[in-house]
């Protein structure tokens, strides 16, 4: 049934699909579901599946939760508002702004590609320079600004210490990598190198403070604050696109959690409590005021704040910040790295658990932990696809993807369940070796 659906997508959605990563190579359709329900998504047979996708991160709360559907029932009961200003819109910034260390000042867009976009625009028209500085590895949308780098193919991604500028999609004009420098993560000595050797072109350095992209990847200790620094000394703009890291470790954020202040910030995903497209990006009032009426800088569009999404990112930011989410997230999070460290462990898979708060990595036939892209890049594709269809037929969604996470609605419980569901499918990975 599901194949004879995608047949018929595949006669109106190019590739059957509204988006490019929904068709499941594993699956060889898309995972096509009836209804979500807290830590729970059911396909259209009603088979029931603990999620440990979330909707890439979107789903923090969990599905359907209801403070977010009164929310958003409450935003319809007003009109539908799509293009007017409301006093829940100062609402909405105004607890961003309490939350986040860098924001004075906020802006809504409609996804994380459009906040990355804008943040470096601003960062251009603030420092009167043109180039950006990213990190190989570090996912920010798929605008031509940023789409290199990200998941480049290790025979075209040139040497590890100084990685070529790879495009990652066609269509984008040869001359736009000209603005791009990229540089691997957790190497200090390359990026000051490379920041001194550019710091008169460069506008901003822009990054994952937590390279969820690439699995789950942290900072070396010490490693933010000194790109903190040295971006200050050399007058470039500090930009933490924190679309996928915000509120997966704490209220504040990457930022927060790792104390260190950007000058500009990009928060999405989680941010609209998985009720509706909402990303943010914001930052020091100086740098902010140069975005039209206050400046010169264009940031505009019709949906932008749209009422439904303002009213669900509230409700979701008041949940976030409630007394003792975070304990139950951190619970959540030991327990299920910690328990599947133990099964891969004790299997014959070489399989490697990389997590922070509600979001982790796994990594297939790699033991070393992972700091980087290039290591990261070593993925047994063959491996996780194994893996993948034999959770899947346990009753587990994961995507075949980089990364994985969980949500406030799991429970302890929930967790264990997971767990022994997953030992169940490595035991027959492992019996059919």
């Amino acid at each position: 049934m599901n194949t004879d659906l995608f047949e018929c997508a595949s006669q109106y959605l190019v590739g059957g699909v509204s988006s490019s990563i929904r068709l499941n190579p594993v699956l060889g359709f898309p995972f096509y579901v009836s209804r979500g329900d807290g830590a729970r998504l059911y396909d259209r047979d009603g088979r029931e599946f603990l999620d440990l996708n979330m909707s890439y991160g979107a789903s923090l709360l969990g599905h359907n939760h209801p403070r977010i559907i009164q929310a958003i029932q409450r935003a319809l009961e007003m009109g539908i508002i799509c293009a007017n200003e409301t006093e829940y819109h100062s609402q909405l910034a105004k607890k961003i702004v309490d939350l986040t260390p860098c924001a004075d000042l906020v802006r809504f867009t409609c996804s994380g590609t459009e906040a990355t976009m804008h943040c470096i625009r601003l960062a251009r028209e603030f420092t009167g320079k043109d180039k950006i500085l990213k990190f190989e590895g570090h996912f920010h949308g798929y605008h031509d600004y940023v789409d290199y780098s990200v998941h480049p193919p290790l025979e075209l991604a040139g040497p590890a210490e100084q990685p070529a500028t790879y495009i990652e999609s066609g269509g984008v004009p040869a001359g736009m990598k000209d603005y791009v420098l990229v540089v691997p993560f957790n190497d200090l000595d390359r990026f000051e190198a490379t920041l001194k050797a550019h710091k008169d072109e460069i506008a901003a350095v822009i990054l994952e403070p937590v390279n969820y992209n690439s699995g789950c990847i942290v900072p070396y200790p010490g490693y933010l604050e000194a790109l903190r620094t040295l971006t200050q000394e050399h007058d470039v703009l500090l930009i933490f696109d924190e679309v996928l890291s915000a509120f997966r470790m704490g209220a504040s954020s990457a930022q927060g959690y790792f104390d260190v202040t950007p000058d500009l910030c990009t928060l999405g995903k989680a941010v609209g409590g998985g009720g509706a497209p909402l990303s943010v990006f914001a930052g020091k009032r100086e740098i902010m005021q140069h975005l039209r009426p206050l400046g010169n800088a264009q940031h505009s569009g019709t949906y932008n704040g749209h009422l439904v999404a303002v009213m669900a990112g509230l409700a979701a930011l008041e949940e976030i910040a409630s007394e003792g989410f975070y304990d139950h997230i951190f619970a959540l999070a030991d327990r299920l790295y910690s328990g599947l460290t133990d099964i891969f462990t004790a299997s014959s898979l070489p399989i490697r658990v990389q997590g922070l708060g509600a979001r982790f990595g796994l990594y297939f036939g790699i033991d070393e932990e992972v700091t980087d892209y290039r290591i990261a890049a070593k993925n047994d594709h063959e491996l996780a696809a194994k893996f993948h269809k034999a959770v899947h037929d346990q009753g587990v969604y994961m995507v075949p993807f980089s990364h994985h996470g969980f949500s406030a609605a799991h429970t302890l419980q929930d967790i264990e369940d997971a767990l022994q569901k997953i030992a169940a499918a490595v035991t027959r990975m492992e019996t059919m070796q």
